[in-house]
């Protein structure tokens, strides 16, 4: 069974910071009061912090009482959503927050989940009596799973066991499924919602049960994998299990393409642009995982979100250096995204004086390699380019092989002691003549590879050598099915 709450854990990511990504306040007419009576703690520093996605973040503090009793006051309403009490040890747990902002905890450290209690708020009230149900059902299932363990050879008995456990999760399903319909409107039922699989029903067969539609489910899987998300409730924007939603989406259920990742990125902006917390955390979600996505060519996705988001002034809570080094980091990065003809660049040789363009270079695939006689990772991938390229020179290949020291004469020396790196076209840049192909390429470390068709188009970056000579051949055997 799915673990379904994080209510108890050590205190690992508590970010007791302000300013980093404020919550805007969005008042309820009244202010805030939150008597929590810990039964223990007396004259200790308590802690509230609220969510935004995943992480938690300062919001105010106070000192228990000598019986363990801390109030949190506050004559503005808190932003809506989910909250951590901070406690010494460090650890934690959690209540939520709605419009009824006056109400009355009492826990204890034995244990903070099974002994809460609340008085002043439904949410809370229908929301531990989840959790507490929740971790009964993950008890049973516990000692269902040793039992298991103990009649692993006896297939009657196990077969029996599985059964409990598969009728306990279904009981789980029950009261959830239940909790959403009779709580439609309660926070506690959207928080608990938002964990809750969406059922995909069987894809449409025809009259001989063969399947007509292969791609029926995955598209209604898309089509409604937000169907318990309330999108239109901005309170969602400060609990983890949103942040959850939002990263299972996109790394998970869509296709890694950057033009899909676009696409979908697009249109969840448009749905929750209309409060401006979530609208800045589903933009900066999407662009720093674009940015820092391991999937090649998904840089075009974040340079999607810098041109149509932060350029164009909707990102208004950047200051203007932040901005300006945003736009200038996807500005550097779009030269070279999949699909463009490979930036221009005329380099000279050893001597100085001869001088060849990449753009001269005859070749059905070329391969430019940038790499630096300095750096330690260039002189591990240096041979293996040597031994590509003699297994692949006959079969129109060639490697445009380019020096990045500006200053050259390690570079030249490099090449004296490695001969066989000559079979390489071999060119770089000096003072005498200088090169800005390291602004349109992107080099901030080496090496850079990149693999151009007979256009010079990119079609791969930002792989090693392992990976070029995998990604070649497919390549060249789409190139052979389509002629």
């Amino acid at each position: 069974m799915e673990e379904r709450t994080h209510l108890m854990q050590r205190y690992t990511h508590l970010l007791l910071i302000a300013g980093v990504m404020l919550c805007t306040s969005f008042g309820y007419g009244q202010g805030y009061r939150i008597s929590v009576d810990l039964n223990a703690f007396g004259d200790s520093t308590v802690y509230l912090a609220n969510y935004f996605g995943s992480k938690l973040y300062y919001a105010d503090t106070t000192i228990a009482n000598k019986k363990g009793v801390a109030v949190f006051e506050g004559k503005e309403a808190l932003p809506g959503g989910k909250y951590a009490i901070v406690v010494p040890g460090p650890t934690y747990f959690e209540v939520l927050v709605d419009e009824d902002q006056d109400f009355d905890v009492e826990t204890d450290s034995s244990d903070y989940i099974m002994n809460f209690s609340v008085k002043g708020s439904e949410a809370n009230q229908l929301y531990y009596d989840y959790v507490q149900f929740i971790n009964r059902k993950k008890a049973e299932v516990g000692e269902l799973n040793e039992e298991l363990s103990e009649f692993a050879t006896d297939s009657v008995k196990s077969l029996e066991i599985t059964t409990a456990i598969v009728d306990i999760n279904k009981s789980v399903q029950e009261e959830q499924r239940r909790i959403m319909k009779e709580y439609p409107d309660n926070w506690a039922a959207k928080v608990i919602g938002m964990s809750v699989p969406v059922d995909i029903p069987e894809a449409p067969k025809d009259e001989n049960g063969v399947i007509t539609d292969s791609l029926f489910q995955y598209r209604y899987y898309l089509d409604h994998y937000f169907d318990h998300v309330p999108l239109k409730d901005a309170k969602i924007v400060r609990t983890p299990e949103f942040d959850r939603k939002l990263t299972d989406y996109f790394t998970t259920a869509l296709l890694q393409h950057p033009d899909t990742m676009s696409k979908y990125a697009d249109q969840m902006l448009a749905e929750v642009e209309y409060d401006e917390d979530l609208f800045k955390f589903v933009t900066h979600f999407c662009t720093y995982n674009f940015e820092t996505s391991k999937v090649m060519g998904m840089d075009a996705a974040f340079v999607h979100m810098v041109e149509n988001y932060y350029m164009t002034g909707k990102a208004t809570w950047m200051d203007s250096t932040s901005l300006a080094k945003v736009t200038e980091r996807a500005m550097r990065i779009k030269p070279t995204l999949l699909g463009n003809k490979a930036p221009f660049m005329r380099l000279h040789d050893t001597t100085g004086t001869k001088f060849t363009s990449l753009y001269d270079v005859q070749a059905d695939w070329t391969v430019v390699y940038i790499w630096d006689p300095e750096c330690g990772h260039c002189k591990k991938e240096n041979p293996k380019m040597v031994d590509f390229y003699e297994r692949f020179k006959d079969r129109g290949v060639k490697v445009y092989s380019v020096g990045n020291p500006h200053e050259n004469e390690e570079w030249i020396e490099y090449l004296r002691e490695h001969e066989d790196m000559n079979q390489l076209i071999n060119v770089s840049d000096s003072p005498e003549h200088p090169s800005p192909f390291r602004t349109y390429y992107d080099v901030h470390s080496t090496p850079v590879v990149l693999l151009l068709d007979k256009e010079k188009k990119i079609v791969a970056k930002k792989v090693g050598v392992e990976q070029l000579e995998q990604i070649l051949e497919r390549k060249m055997k789409e190139a052979e099915n389509k002629s």
